[in-house]
């Protein structure tokens, strides 16, 4: 079993890779919607989503 400290610093990097993951994914949005494949209703869209996605993870992950 981990301790506390150890559980402490393996949520924080958990809460770091989905910070990052969300940037990335709303980098490649941005990049598809300058390049014209994406409008900005799709974009918003997308990113809503992705947020919503990421919450739901967030809970799931706190009550283990």
């Amino acid at each position: 079993m981990a301790s506390k400290p150890e559980q402490l610093e393996y949520q924080a990097a958990n809460e770091i890779r989905q910070d990052f993951l969300l940037a990335y994914q709303r980098a490649v949005l941005l990049a598809l919607q300058q390049q014209g494949v994406l409008n900005e209703m799709q974009f918003k869209d997308c990113v809503q989503k992705m947020e919503k996605q990421a919450r739901t993870a967030d809970k799931s992950n706190s009550v283990k």
